[in-house]
Parts: structure tokens; sequence; C-alpha cells
């Protein structure tokens, strides 16, 4: 659509599209069942809830992981393009937008990883898919462009096979107020997107895709250790 008029029809035309989806989940959304309404507005109570799950033990390790698990996949998908664009690849807008459908990858990867996950556990699933992040951002160094892709498909299922085992982990070890650890594994997740998706440019900058695969190696290591620590406080299971 870029190709063809302007960035800002292109976003007038996915807006649109994103506008006719609210719609339809409108239309297709089950009703609640088991779910009982708070009457007003009970800070104390939020606060508490919070508070509590950011003391226990395991969450905020897997909070940690989803803010690092984002922050490496937004970082690679924000600044493969710039890669892309220049010599010797040059391709177009549209071009690297299909690059980026391996995505798709991510449905599969999920599934993959809740089954395993029952198999062999949260944890061990959850390394894996950390381990397929790192295999997949070192793949992208080589110079080849179908070695590039395969890169980005392979850190693309890493990154959805350890957010799916993370944030069904919370889930499963928040015993009350299970929505208030989604909200802050969701705040955790987003925030990664934001701030080290940002951050990741200043490797970029500084130098190419080289600091961008090692920046995203620094972070995968920490969500790696991070997990670590949580499968010794907590069954995996």
């Amino acid at each position: 659509l870029t190709l063809l008029g302007s960035w800002r029809e292109a976003l007038a035309v996915v807006g649109g599209i994103d506008g006719l989806a609210a719609l339809g989940f409108l239309a297709l959304l089950p009703p609640s069942r088991r779910f009982v309404r708070r009457p007003g507005f009970d800070l104390g109570f939020h606060g508490r809830a919070w508070a509590g799950h950011l003391r226990h033990g395991q969450l905020p390790l897997l909070f940690l992981v989803g803010f690092l698990a984002l922050g490496c996949i937004v970082t690679v998908y924000n600044y493969a393009g710039f890669r892309l664009r220049a010599a010797p690849y040059g391709l177009s807008e549209t071009q690297i937008g299909l690059i980026f459908t391996v995505y798709l990858f991510g449905v599969a990867a999920s599934s993959a990883a809740g089954a395993l996950a029952d198999r062999l556990g949260r944890g061990p699933v959850l390394l894996c898919g950390l381990g397929l992040m790192a295999l997949g951002a070192g793949i992208s160094l080589a110079a080849a462009l179908p070695a590039i892709i395969a890169g980005v498909a392979t850190l693309t299922a890493g990154f959805f096979a350890a957010h799916a085992i993370a944030s069904g982990w919370v889930g499963r070890l928040a015993h009350t107020a299970k929505g208030h650890a989604a909200s802050l594994y969701l705040l955790a997740y987003y925030l990664g997107s934001s701030f080290l998706g940002s951050a990741g440019g200043w490797c970029w900058a500084r130098d190419g895709w080289p600091g961008v695969v090692a920046y995203v190696g620094a972070l995968v290591a920490l969500a790696f250790a991070a997990t670590l620590v949580a499968m010794r406080s907590a069954p995996a299971r």
C-alpha cells in the first residue's frame, strides 16, 4: 500500500481493518461465565493484589522474562528493515513486509510449546524457547538473505514459545487475583517493547547488525537466568 500511495493512506487502510476487527470481536465474543463484577473502584484492593504478586517468589521473574523477550523481538523487527533496505539487499517495503510474515511461525510454536509443557514441564520448554531466540539471532548474522530470513523465523518461533509458556505460568502461579497478575505481566511485556525495543536503536546506530545481535543475546541471557531462578524456586509444572 505504501508503494501504491503514501504511508498515511496505508495506515488509514490498516486502521480501517482494525476497526472492522474490533466490531467483529464485539459481535463474536461469548458472554462471560462465572464472572462477578465488583461494585465501585477500590484502589486499596487493587494495590494489595498487585503488591502481593510483586512479593511472590517467582512471578516477578516471569514478568522480567516477558519484558526481556518482547524487547528482543521488537528490536529485531524494528531494525532488520533498515538492514534489508540498505545495500547489498535494497529490498522494498513490500518485500520486507513479506519476509516478516514469518510471524505466522508463532502460531505453530505457541501450540507446540503448550503441548510440550504438559509433558516436560514449563521451565524446560521456556528455556528451549529462549535458546531458539538466541540461535535465530546468531543465524541472522549471516550475509545471505535466506539465512537472514531463517534466523528471523527461528527467533520468532522461539519468542512465541517462550511467551506462551511464561504467560501461562503466571496464571498457574497466581492463586488469587489472577487478572491482576496477568495485568502486571502484560505491563512488563509492553514496557519491554517500548524501552528495550527503542534502546536497540542505539546498538544499531553504533555497531550495525552485529551490535543488535549482541544486544539481543544479552537480553536472552538475562531471561535465561531469570527462568533458571524461577525453576529452582517453584515447580516448573
